[in-house]
């Protein structure tokens, strides 16, 4: 691995809260507009003069908008280890979901793209997303009426989800299907990529523009390099990163364990923990007092142990 490589996923193992005015100034502008967007998409006042019966269509692209900015909220927020991961189980269940599906059922390497169809982390009636879906439906219905313009918002909500942005993440997982030599597929897929790369970036799926406005956006075209090291699945990863971290430091005991006893039936994941070591030791030796490395890398070893007991002594 090189020294470029390293040194950002040090920064992933080892972050420190950033608290800087220029952090604020962007949380509390992610804030507004996504609460900005979604009041809009819900009751946006410009529509109120056309004729009645544009009012379906319009309702229509409104729900195509919630589902852009909620979706983008959700994924952000909701799917991914952070402040409320923290502090809510409901939340962290779907966090588990969508974890496994990246470190699991789609981790970077030969795995992350196959043609054998796409396995969902979450069967059945997927709550994680059925759920805040019929929540939409049932207040759209209470605050708006039930009309033919609240029919157009619902099937907005529910076509777009469904028939746009979930068969368009399937495909980033498939390797023969109608889109693939779609040049405007092939950079959607790109970007995407780059989110299992780093799971701090790239929320969104059809378009960017909430990645560009809230400050998450990686373009393909400057990160070359990355691309080129995911598609090896010896290859420790920033979200690999984000995920140890959490495992070793933040993970409760249900948790840890269910870790261990899924992780002896996937080899590979017995291998990132040795990458997690071995990429620590190469920080030892250059900082070799640095007490959070030295804290994970004892960690990390007594998890390895756990997972991959050492062979009984010779008779």
């Amino acid at each position: 691995m090189n020294d470029k490589l390293d040194r950002e996923l040090w920064t992933a193992l080892l972050r420190r809260p950033d608290a800087s005015l220029k952090k604020r100034a962007l949380e509390l502008w992610t804030a507004a507009g996504i609460i900005s967007l979604i009041a809009f998409a819900w009751a946006e006042p410009f529509s109120a003069s056309l004729p009645a019966w544009t009012k379906p269509f319009v309702m229509f692209l409104r729900g195509v908008l919630l589902v852009e900015s909620f979706g983008y909220a959700y994924h952000r927020f909701f799917q991914h280890v952070g402040w409320l991961t923290r502090r809510s189980k409901t939340v962290r269940r779907n966090q588990m979901f969508h974890w496994l599906h990246h470190m699991v059922i789609y981790p970077i390497g030969a795995h992350y793209r196959r043609d054998t169809g796409y396995v969902a982390s979450e069967t059945g009636l997927a709550t994680s997303w059925t759920v805040p879906g019929m929540i939409v439906a049932g207040l759209v219905v209470w605050t708006h009426g039930f009309t033919l313009a609240t029919l157009g918002f619902i099937s907005g909500v529910a076509c777009y989800a469904k028939f746009i942005v979930d068969e368009t993440h399937s495909r980033f997982h498939l390797v023969n299907h109608r889109w693939k030599d779609s040049a405007y597929f092939k950079n959607l897929a790109d970007i995407h990529l780059l989110h299992h790369w780093d799971q701090a970036m790239n929320f969104t799926i059809v378009h960017p523009l909430m990645d560009m406005l809230f400050g998450t956006y990686i373009s393909p075209a400057t990160h070359r390099e990355h691309i080129a090291a995911v598609v090896n699945e010896d290859t420790l990863t920033f979200s690999d990163a984000t995920n140890w971290r959490y495992m070793l430091k933040e993970a409760s005991p249900a948790e840890y364990a269910a870790f261990i006893t899924q992780a002896r039936r996937h080899p590979r994941s017995i291998r990132k923990v040795e990458q997690l070591i071995a990429c620590l030791e190469r920080r030892l030796k250059i900082f070799p007092a640095e007490v959070e490395a030295l804290d994970l890398h004892v960690r990390a070893t007594d998890l390895l142990a756990l997972i991959k007991p050492a062979p009984a002594p010779a008779a």
